[in-house]
This record gives C-alpha cells, sequence and structure tokens, in this order.
C-alpha cells in the first residue's frame, strides 16, 4: 500500500511540472457551507500531543486526461485555531469515471509548514532534500453532496543525530532509510552514506522526538534490500549517536569472492604469457568463495550462519545461489558451491557481488570487479587458435547470470591454412520459428556491434574471396570486420535434418 501511494504521488508530482504550461488553474472558493457541500476537518498536532496554530491549509481538486490536457482547481483554505482544528468546505466535483476517456480525479489536501521553524520540526525538505515547505496529502476517491471526512495531520519535532555504521560491507555505497509517522500517513527520510575501507560510515538523520523511528539500511543500488533494521525512539534531551555495529558478524563469518582462474572456452589452461592475463569475451572464468585470508576452504562452517549466499551482479539480471540452508521439521539441508564458472560476453568493466542473507536481509557481501577485453576477435587469437578447441564438437557458452543469451562455438575448422569458427545463438524452445529467426539475426548483430562497430559494405559477388571458409548455399548478410578478422552474419536454410538459423561465420583477413 505505501509504495502504491508513493508512485502515485510521484505522478502527481510529474503532472503539475506541466500544469503552468499546458494546463488550466482557477480559484472556486465559496463563502459558506451549502446544503450540498463537502466537509473536511481534522486537528494538526506535533509531538507530546501538542496542537499546531495558525497553520494554513486548503484543498485543491487536481484532474488530468493526459499531459496537455488538465486542471487544478483550487476548493478550500483556512488557517488552524488555537487548538489546532481546521475546517474546509466546498462544492464536490462531478464523477468522471464513466466516460469513456477517463480522467484521473484526485483532492489534495495541502499544509503550508514555511512559518515552523526548521530547526525544530521535521519540513518536507526534510523528506525530499528540496526547498519545499508544503506538506500534500492525495485524496484518491469522488466526494459526494453532504459528506464529511475527518483527516488529522501529525508532523513531529526534529531531533538530528549522528547515525554510525561500523564494520559493515566495504564494497556497497548504503543508504539510510528513517519512516516515520508524518502528515496524514507514514513518510521516509533517505540518506546516502559511503564507507571507508574498514566499512565504517555516518550521516545525519532527522528523527521524530518521542515517536518511533523505523531505521533501516539499504543498498544503494537496491531499496527492498535491507541489510539491518531497526526501531529507535529519541528525546530532546537525545544527544548520543546511534550506532549499527556489524562486528560480531564479520569476526565468525565474513568471506571473499575470488578469480582463480580464465580458462579458453572449452576448459583449458591458457599459455603462461602476459597477453592472456587479462580474460576476453568468451572466455571460462572461474570463482572461488574463500575465508577472509584468501584460504580456499570446503567445506566450512562459517557459512552455516547464512540462509542463502547469492552471486549476482547490477550489470546482469539474473542471480546464481551457491549457498543454500533450508530447515524443515525433520532437520536441514545444506548445499554449497565453493567454486563455479561463467562466460561472459561483452568487453568492458563488470563487477560481481557475493551476498550472504540471513532473514531475508543482506548481512555482509564482498565484491569482485575485472576486466574483459577483445583479442583477435572475442576470445580468439588467430596466431594461436589450435589450443582454443579440441573436442570436435560445438561448445556451449553460458553466462550464469543471463540464461537469455547463449552461445554455440563451433569446432576447430582448418584447411588450406585458413582458420574460421562459427557462432550460434542457442537455441530456447517455445518461440515461433519466425520469432526466432528474428531474434537469432538481430542478437548476433548486436553481438557483432559491440565487438567490431558498425557493419560495412561489401558486394556480395567477392564473397570468396573475402571469406574461403563459406558454404555456398547460405545467404550472407551484414559484414563487420577490424583490423584483424572479418565477420559475418550468415543464414542456413532448412534441411531436412535442421531448421533453417542465424550464425557468425569469422575467418582472419
Amino acid at each position: 500500500m505505501e509504495r502504491s501511494i508513493k508512485f502515485k504521488a510521484t505522478l502527481l508530482l510529474l503532472l503539475f511540472l506541466v500544469i503552468g504550461l499546458t494546463g488550466c488553474e482557477k480559484d472556486d472558493f465559496i463563502p459558506e457551507p451549502t446544503a450540498t457541500s463537502v466537509t473536511i476537518t481534522g486537528v494538526v498536532t506535533t509531538s507530546y500531543g501538542k496542537p499546531i496554530a495558525n497553520l494554513p491549509v486548503s484543498i485543491d481538486y487536481h484532474e488530468a486526461y493526459n499531459f496537455m490536457n488538465q486542471t487544478l482547481i483550487h476548493k478550500a483554505k483556512g488557517v488552524t485555531d488555537s487548538n489546532g482544528r481546521y475546517r474546509l468546505f466546498f462544492e464536490p466535483e462531478p464523477d468522471k469515471s464513466d466516460l469513456n476517456e477517463k480522467p484521473l480525479q484526485v483532492y489534495l489536501l495541502r499544509a503550508d509548514l514555511g512559518g515552523l521553524p526548521s530547526a525544530d520540526y521535521i519540513l518536507p525538505s526534510d523528506l525530499r532534500e528540496d526547498n519545499k515547505t508544503t506538506y500534500s496529502y492525495s485524496v484518491y476517491k469522488i466526494f459526494q453532496e453532504k459528506e464529511n471526512i475527518e483527516i488529522n495531520l501529525f508532523f513531529p519535532r526534529k531531533k538530528e543525530l549522528s547515525t554510525e555504521l561500523k564494520n559493515f560491507v566495504a564494497d556497497k555505497r548504503l543508504q539510510f532509510r528513517n519512516t516515520i509517522r508524518y502528515g496524514a500517513y507514514k513518510e521516509s527520510i533517505d540518506r546516502p552514506l559511503i564507507l571507508d575501507a574498514e566499512g565504517n560510515g555516518n550521516a545525519l538523520i532527522p528523527y521524530a522526538v518521542d515517536e518511533t523511528n523505523e531505521i533501516s539500511i539499504y543498498a544503494a543500488n537496491s531499496l527492498w534490500e535491507v541489510c539491518d533494521s531497526r526501531e529507535v525512539s529519541v528525546t530532546a534531551q537525545t544527544d548520543t549517536p546511534i550506532v549499527f555495529d556489524n562486528k560480531a558478524v564479520l569476526d565468525n563469518c565474513r568471506f571473499k569472492l575470488s578469480r582463480y582462474s580464465n580458462f579458453a572456452f572449452n576448459g583449458k589452461d591458457y599459455p603462461d604469457e602476459e597477453d592472456y592475463k587479462v580474460p576476453a569475451p568468451f572466455d571460462f572464468l572461474g570463482f572461488r568463495i574463500v575465508s577472509p585470508d584468501g584460504e580456499y576452504e570446503f567445506p566450512s562452517s562459517r557459512y552455516q550462519y547464512y540462509d542463502s549466499i547469492v552471486w549476482n551482479s547490477p550489470d546482469f539480471p539474473e542471480t546464481y545461489r551457491i549457498y543454500d540452508n533450508r530447515y524443515f521439521e525433520n532437520g536441514t539441508s545444506e548445499h554449497l558451491t565453493s567454486q563455479w564458472g561463467s562466460y561472459f560476453f561483452l568487453p568492458g568493466s563488470y563487477t560481481t557481488v557475493l551476498s550472504g542473507y540471513k532473514n531475508g536481509k543482506a548481512i555482509y557481501s564482498d565484491s569482485l570487479s575485472f576486466e574483459l577485453k577483445d583479442r583477435d576477435f572475442l576470445c580468439f587469437d588467430w596466431d594461436k587458435f589450435d589450443f582454443l578447441t579440441e573436442q570436435g564438437t560445438a561448445q556451449k557458452v553460458y553466462c550464469r547470470l543471463d540464461s537469455q543469451n547463449e552461445y554455440q562455438v563451433s569446432a576447430e575448422k582448418s584447411a588450406d591454412g585458413v582458420k574460421s569458427v562459427d557462432i550460434q545463438l542457442h537455441i530456447n524452445g517455445g518461440w515461433n520459428q519466425q520469432t526466432l529467426l528474428n531474434w537469432q539475426m538481430h542478437r548476433l548483430q548486436n553481438l557483432m556491434w559491440k565487438h567490431l562497430g558498425h557493419w560495412v559494405e561489401y558486394d556480395k559477388s567477392t564473397i570468396g574471396e573475402l571469406f574461403r571458409m563459406l558454404p555456398t548455399d547460405h545467404t550472407p548478410g551484414l559484414l563487420y570486420e577490424n583490423e584483424t578478422t572479418r565477420a559475418i552474419v550468415m543464414h542456413s536454410p532448412a534441411t531436412e535434418y535442421e531448421k533453417e538459423f542465424y550464425y557468425i561465420h569469422a575467418e582472419p583477413k
């Protein structure tokens, strides 16, 4: 429910940004209540139940069909009395939900907090980190004539305190979130936090005085990945920092993510040469979970603290679980993959993260960054092609973090001193043939564009001069090249034994 309200509020904010340019804004005040008017009443209070007097409140109606057709009507305004009470009355707008083109209809209850001292009260600018002092609450309903409702508002006193993390994950940007009762519902105060090399950091957080503050620590790039949380109550006299210390976890169950090797795509060791120290796309990279001092342990009791340990990356859509500890009535089921491997398809810098979870929270993690650089073509070095494939069959090239992209690399082809390689997309079941063909063609073209740049013009009548090992009954498509390599997207026709498909054929220049 809270996420839905925040989404609608964000949508309204975007709409309001263009009202002044594209919409209609007008007043529709009435001097006294009528037999058909709506009445909204309530009381505005702060900490200790103290009323807030002389606070301007108002109600607006907003109607939007699209960005170019919007209306904002100011319906009523007033001021709280000495007891913090307010009363607003207005004529309701008609229900338009039965129209063919249904507009967004919403009433906005606003409170102007600009007269409250910012050092003593939590203001909207504390929540949004801007200069606004007006609170707005969206009422998603169509009022009936003579309807009366009560909406109480609460704006707490403020106490800013240093909030500290000790011994937390040093490889992630984290953020604090303080969720408090605010206005007519709940609001959250978010503050970013950068940790030092030891996993320590702090930020100044506004707290609601004599109220429950729900403090959570989130991974900055994943607002739903909670690292720790607790309820905190502070008073106007509280001066000591709020401290979250992860030392007990780190002392007993920390780990490291390690990359122990990279191989040719078919798993054969590379020679111990400088050119192969940096892996290339389509190389097989091996990873391990190790102890804090880098020692490989299997098995290790340190992982039993966690419910699961998951390998992931902000650059990829999926995750890979390397440890799972499940509890059942008759015991536990534990599984650990202490070392694993994956291929990656594109050049560039990557970061993968190993995160340990307990009770749904990411308790600890470690990250590993690496770079992939093309050789002559992907991982292929034409001068040392002989060690790249020896099985005599196609080799599958997959990524554990992206199962939608999977390739098959042909066995070695060589004749009269000419070498070549073919790359085909691994076929996903359940698609019709035309959809599959389009998917293959666009994926392969994108792969070549990422590695070799834009396709180049060529004369198809000279294809035999450009490539010496192309099947004559296959249709050539887009051509790509660099200083060492030519690669072309080819169409293989259907045969008695195989459906038609697209693939890449590459040869050295």
